[in-house]
């Protein structure tokens, strides 16, 4: 952890700018968000949402470690996180991330409610394959720890998916750039959204190691909780938008490939 710095945005060049399929389907939710229900760590404010945190990883392809964000999302067996692709896989000609772990709430250096460790790694085979930034979306099946589940103990997100591309969202995040050090979390909150090809784009200005963080409709700042629809992925050079992967039927098809743990 002390070693990892934070994961490059991938170059928004390789993104398909095809039209989104499902831009236009019925809104759906698969998953509603939950409070925690295990006893709660002291001293954490409730501006850092316990339910967001910091990622670390190896990268065995170059040998280095790294820093991502990402956010637990409720599922039957609680122990779902969502982040970016990049964040699980190196894409084309790359290989899994290694010795991953979600640490939750975690503040300069601080990690209230422990360390997660993953289970399984899952992303598309369109990042795997050939680095398609429409399918730069991550999902971690995380062990448990002492504290038990994760979801019981942080709580979780909702997850919703053909939510079209004009929503307001609150974006979470660790950036460790441009004046940030990646060592607490920064948030962009009530911010609209528009079409960017067939990604989704918003004028929050986050940068390295904010890749895998959480966008959020209907967020409740007291609950810290919201329904994810988006996870940060790339950003423009200077930094002045980032984009994430449309949600459509493809999180459907992730979802249920890794609901069960």
């Amino acid at each position: 952890m002390r070693r990892a710095v934070e994961a490059d945005t991938p170059s928004d060049a390789k993104a398909s700018r095809k039209a989104a399929a499902d831009a236009a389907a019925e809104p759906a939710q698969l998953a509603n968000p939950r409070k925690a229900t295990a006893k709660k760590a002291r001293g954490v404010r409730i501006a850092t949402s316990i339910v967001q945190g910091k990622v670390f990883f190896h990268n065995p392809t170059n040998g280095g470690d790294y820093a991502c964000s990402a956010a637990a999302v409720n599922n039957p067996t609680k122990n779902m996180v969502f982040t970016a692709g990049h964040c699980v896989h190196g894409g084309a000609g790359g290989t899994w991330a290694t010795n991953w772990v979600f640490v939750p709430a975690y503040y300069n250096g601080s990690r209230p409610y422990g360390t997660w460790s993953a289970k399984t790694l899952t992303t598309f085979n369109g990042w795997i394959n050939n680095s398609d930034l429409n399918y730069d979306i991550g999902v971690v099946n995380v062990w448990d720890n002492g504290a038990g589940k994760l979801v019981d103990t942080v709580g979780g997100m909702g997850l919703g998916y053909n939510y079209g591309y004009s929503n307001t969202v609150t974006v979470w995040g660790y950036p460790a750039a441009f004046g940030y050090d990646g060592e607490v979390p920064y948030v962009c909150q009530n911010i609209p959204t528009w079409q960017d090809g067939s990604r989704v784009q918003n004028g929050c200005t986050m940068v390295e190691g904010a890749s895998g963080g959480p966008w959020l409709r209907d967020y409740n700042e007291t609950t810290g909780l919201g329904t994810e629809i988006g996870v940060t992925s790339t950003r423009t050079d200077p930094p002045a938008y980032i984009d994430s992967p449309y949600f459509d039927n493809k999180i459907q098809t992730i979802y249920d490939n890794t609901a069960n743990g």
